[in-house]
């Protein structure tokens, strides 16, 4: 953390003579202060901050002739007689007194220190922010297994530092999960358990003990908040595998999907899980593979069916309280697995509702943003199983696989490119909104940059690993997002650039690697206290990860 020395020097100049050109100086008190501009807090139980001011003076030894005074305000303003200022402390020591539970609560608090010499009669006031920062707010969340059980490891950012937890859920809560990990889940929405009246970044930890998983407050050691036993819909129970939970995916406040054994299940607002509607169309033999959620669709790989399909989730009227699920309201029977709609201006080149037999799907992802109206797409690539010489993107566009009003095509691009060296199903990929035409995959320890959309295909080196295997690779986020309910510039970068990839480095251990790219997909530079390119060790067998 930046910081700043506060230096502050008068000098009584005395009489100046024309004729003799003498000048007589009379040194006074020099005062200086050494402060920090901006302190962060991890707010994880009650907490009295402290800060004590380096402050020393050029003439006096003691601090007799001095007089002190803190003043706070919420609003960083310090204007005298303001009913937002008030004065705490007549100390050189600030100790303030935060009550996490306080439901007036205020993440930034400015100060004031006034300095008072009493030899000069001059104030010399310095500023000071309180910045406090919820447990795992901006965090990267890292789900593995060791020692026979889940344990679920996190990475925070808090201000001027890096805290590396080997096992958080057992740090906050003094308990081990006794299950198998499986994967994570989170997305923005009104949650009420967690409070009533705002959003909220909801955190879902499954393992394959149902009693153990669910809904999970980060902020609150973990709390339980509402285990999946219960989040799931009654009459939808049978078709949910407990111990094959694939994925929980979701962005913005439209709700979520997770995939159980091949099912789709959707969420709305209140995290209640329900089997998704299939149109008749697509025929009773499906089996979801992939999926990827943006905004209030999501593009699907069905298995079965050797083809792409679309789901519109867009069931939000909920009160966020998951005992008051009403299935009439939040189940909406209109929205449904669709396969691609066509449309006149879609792409003609290959058939995505029944895709040619010679390729294998590896993977789908929410791209890039196409404009200013939020427009979304989404990527899916696959290679050829014949001759494995080529491989091929699609393009989907979210709008215009719900709307024909702004003439936008469903199926917007396919890219047929000679097959990049070393890459197969082995590969992981991703991609995000901020990049158009770049998909990012990896073969054994290296990270690569695709550019689909250029002649050919140009693939290019972004990170070399120092040995293993890439087994997952996930962008911290992959919309936009909304700063009334989410501040992450304790990160110091931008998550919509900021690239997760787990390396499988034998014996059971993994490492976990954060590359924080420019916007021309390569590595970026350092932030003011973090570098772009950060690497942790040691952690066991990683399942999943997830940046909060």
């Amino acid at each position: 953390m930046k910081q700043v020395f506060y230096i502050l020097i008068v000098f009584l100049l005395a009489a100046c003579y024309d004729d003799k050109g003498n000048y007589d100086y009379e040194e006074i008190n020099t005062i200086t202060v050494l402060l920090d501009d901006v302190y962060s807090y991890r707010l994880d139980g009650d907490t009295t901050v402290c800060i004590i001011p380096e402050l020393s003076q050029s003439l006096q030894k003691n601090r007799d002739n001095l007089e002190f005074m803190w003043v706070h305000s919420v609003i960083n303003e310090f204007i005298e007689g303001h009913d937002d200022n008030d004065t705490i402390s007549r100390i050189d020591t600030l100790r303030f007194h935060i009550v996490p539970d306080d439901p007036d609560l205020e993440y930034e608090h400015y100060f004031r220190l006034n300095v008072y010499d009493k030899l000069t009669e001059i104030n010399y006031p310095f500023n000071v922010k309180i910045k406090l920062v919820k447990p795992y707010d901006g965090a990267w969340m890292i789900l593995h297994n060791e020692n026979g059980h889940a344990a679920l490891g996190a990475v925070e950012y808090m201000g001027n530092s890096i805290l590396k937890t080997q096992d958080a859920y057992y740090k906050e809560t003094g308990k081990r999960l006794e299950g198998m990990a499986q994967c994570l889940g989170n997305y923005i929405t009104y949650y009420y358990p967690y409070g009533r009246g705002e959003m909220f970044n909801l955190f879902s930890v499954i393992t394959d003990k149902p009693e153990e998983s669910g809904v999970m407050c980060q902020w609150k050691k973990f709390e339980l908040m509402s285990p999946l036993t219960k989040m799931v819909y009654s009459s939808d129970q049978s078709r949910f595998n407990y111990s094959n939970v694939k994925l929980i995916d979701g962005e913005a406040s439209w709700g979520a999907v997770c995939l159980s054994d091949g099912v789709l299940f959707q969420s709305p607002a209140a995290m209640k899980l329900y089997k998704a509607n299939i149109a008749a169309d697509l025929g009773d033999n499906i089996r979801i593979k992939y999926a990827s959620k943006a905004g209030f669709g999501a593009i699907l790989y069905d298995e079965a069916g050797h083809r792409f399909c679309f789901y519109q989730n867009q069931s939000r009227s909920t009160t966020g309280d998951p005992n008051r699920f009403n299935p009439t309201d939040e189940n909406p029977s209109s929205y449904r697995i669709n396969p691609v709609p066509k449309r006149d201006n879609n792409v003609t080149d290959v058939d995505v509702n029944n895709l040619p037999v010679e390729q294998k799907v590896l993977w789908v992802g929410a791209g890039y943003e196409f404009d200013p109206n939020n427009s979304r797409g989404f990527y899916a690539n696959s290679v050829s199983i014949k001759g494995l010489d080529s491989c091929f993107v699609y393009e989907f566009n979210m709008d215009g696989m719900v709307s024909t009003v702004d003439g936008h095509p469903a199926f917007a691009g396919y890219y047929k490119l000679k097959l990049p060296e070393g890459m197969d199903e082995n590969s992981c990929f991703a991609s995000t909104m901020s990049y158009s035409g770049i998909l990012f995959y990896t073969v054994g320890n290296v990270v690569y940059r695709l550019d689909f959309k250029q002649s050919g295909g140009k693939a290019t080196p972004v990170y070399t690993h120092a040995g293993g295997k890439a087994t997952m690779m996930k962008f911290a986020k992959k919309a936009k997002i909304n700063t009334n309910y989410l501040d992450f510039t304790n990160y110091e970068f931008d998550p919509n650039r900021s690239l997760g990839i787990v390396f499988d480095m034998g014996n059971g251990k993994c490492d976990f690697v954060v590359l924080n790219l420019s916007v021309t997909g390569g590595v970026g530079t350092d932030s003011e206290n973090y570098p772009a390119t950060q690497v942790y060790t040691d952690f066991g067998d990683v399942k999943d990860i997830l940046f909060l």
